[in-house]
């Protein structure tokens, strides 16, 4: 098969990453599809953190024992075995205790994929590995890489990242398969700078021996199965050059708050995309959230977010006066819409912290916003909502609490943040899906 991807213009766009200008992970969690993807793609940067102290841990999610399919010597158990020892003497090299892997011994070539049988059950135990770990960086095959136990490694990732409930870690791609098979439709659309270059040259002896130790790929010490896979030298030689390559794409990675256009194709697609009106869940969290705030009137409030205007017909009997405003003029319009006979809402477009309104308020609503926000833009609208408050006046804040790739923070970020403002904590409750604190301007 001849790959359709352009090696040397993909690899020129490289940005070459300064160690010494970035905080260096504590913990680094790599997933390997295959016993010898750890070795190929990642051993150098491996060797540097865990020189650098820091902590890594590897999970294999196959049990590699398809690569021989037809040999007699090594059926798929032994052959299973072989290659999990053969990892354990890579990692070695690295300078790793067998501890530091885990294996959760998926069948070869058939890993369950996303809505596959037994992908849920490999979510959940990856979720609470992750949980218990809490890597700061963590190291997953490219989306797209052309194998299809390495796209159901990186899905099962994404799947399990949104039940772990840790801080957002940074994500960095390894390709493998897109030098040597990649179609059209696999190469990645990158912007500036999203491909990084790992100077290694200073373990590249070190990396050579881990993906030696991988004898049953690299030799024909399996010499009875013709059909037999084994790593040619022109695929190793894609990975032995001192230089190791990781796409940390904006995608999982958003450093910068969401913008409007975001919100408006969401809008643009469905009018209620989240499924305010008609899900249960969201009429259940909804009076939760209306009857955790204190129950009495307010003469000014803020609604950071209103969307179609479902929650702000439910907090607008609590309001002499309110703003409501939405960064997406499609969802600005249906609210508006909504609640077409009601006088004393002031509906405004507009993003926070840039457009926060300068009028003060008795009670302000952040309901799964806070998250859209990079931390920095995070921080200013604290600084504005603790500045605009009234005294006395009531901060409610309801989020999400799982992993959504699209959001620059979490939703436990978000109420974290808050609780070390200058506002005192009156009430908080969580469920397994979602977290709310009450506030108030002291």
């Amino acid at each position: 098969m001849t790959s359709a991807f352009n090696k040397s213009q993909f690899l020129s766009s490289a940005v070459k990453l300064d160690f010494d200008s970035m905080d260096l992970p504590e913990r680094c969690l790599v997933l390997a599809p295959h016993p010898d993807d750890e070795s190929l793609a990642c051993a150098g940067l491996m060797a540097m953190l865990n020189e650098q102290g820091a902590e890594v841990q590897i999970i294999l999610t196959t049990d590699g024992g398809g690569s021989h399919p037809n040999s007699r010597k090594y059926p798929s158990e032994k052959l299973s075995k072989l290659r999990e020892a053969e990892l354990k003497t890579a990692i070695a090299h690295i300078g790793l205790a067998p501890t530091a892997l885990k294996c959760y011994y998926s069948s070869d070539s058939a890993m369950p994929s996303r809505g596959q049988e037994g992908f849920e059950e490999l979510t959940l135990k990856l979720s609470q590995d992750i949980k218990a770990f809490k890597p700061q960086l963590i190291l997953v095959p490219y989306e797209l890489d052309p194998h299809r136990d390495h796209r159901a490694t990186w899905q099962l990732l994404m799947s399990a990242l949104e039940l772990a409930e840790i801080a957002r870690p940074k994500i960095w791609e390894y390709p493998i398969w897109l030098y040597e098979l990649a179609g059209p439709n696999d190469v990645p659309q990158i912007e500036a700078g999203e491909l990084i270059a790992v100077d290694i040259s200073k373990f590249l002896e070190t990396k050579k021996r881990c993906i030696d130790a991988h004898v049953s790929q690299c030799t024909t010490l399996i010499d009875d199965d013709p059909t037999g896979f084994m790593l040619s030298e022109a695929m190793i030689s894609n990975f032995i050059t001192g230089t190791e390559y990781f796409l940390q794409r904006s995608k999982l990675n958003p450093s910068s708050s969401l913008a409007k256009n975001y919100f408006e194709a969401i809008y643009d697609k469905n009018i209620d995309p989240w499924n305010f009106e008609k899900s249960t869940y969201e009429r259940e969290k909804y009076l939760s959230s209306i009857q955790s705030i204190p129950q009495k009137n307010y003469t000014s409030a803020l609604e950071i977010g209103c969307s179609i205007g479902i929650f702000t017909e439910m907090i607008d009997p609590f309001c002499d006066h309110l703003i409501a405003m939405d960064i997406s003029s499609i969802a600005l319009a249906e609210a508006k819409n909504r609640l077409a006979g009601v006088t004393k809402i002031d509906f405004r477009q507009g993003s926070i912290p840039d457009n926060f309104p300068d009028e003060r308020f008795d009670l302000i609503v952040m309901s799964e916003v806070g998250y859209y926000l990079c931390m920095e833009d995070l921080l200013k609208t604290r600084a504005l909502i603790e500045q605009q408050l009234n005294k006395g006046g009531i901060l409610l804040l309801v989020h999400w609490i799982h992993f959504v790739v699209d959001y620059p923070i979490s939703g436990d970020q978000v109420h974290e943040c808050f609780l070390e403002s200058s506002l005192k904590n009156l009430h908080s409750h969580s469920t397994k899906d979602y977290r709310v604190n009450v506030l108030q301007k002291v």
